[in-house]
């Protein structure tokens, strides 16, 4: 899901996190790729930014698996 649907998510997160895009799974977590609250908030910026999703402080949080994002962002825009 998160792959078809965020793949610029993807590709940010990945630069955040420092690794390539092909060793990010939907079932691993922000945490599990080492990035911190601050990552978390750029995020945050990102996807208001390109996806024109606000994300309100505490409604993501950086245990969530990717795959719960995903589906946080498909059910703020109604997918």
């Amino acid at each position: 899901m998160l792959f078809t649907a965020y793949p610029g998510l993807l590709a940010f997160i990945a630069e955040k996190a420092e690794v390539p895009v092909e060793e990010i799974h939907p079932d691993q977590s922000l945490d599990q790729l080492a990035l911190d609250s601050l990552a978390l908030i750029e995020i945050a910026l990102f996807v208001q930014r390109e996806y024109g999703i606000e994300v309100p402080e505490g409604d993501l949080d950086l245990g969530q698996k990717l795959s719960e994002w995903a589906a946080y962002l498909d059910e703020r825009v109604g997918r």
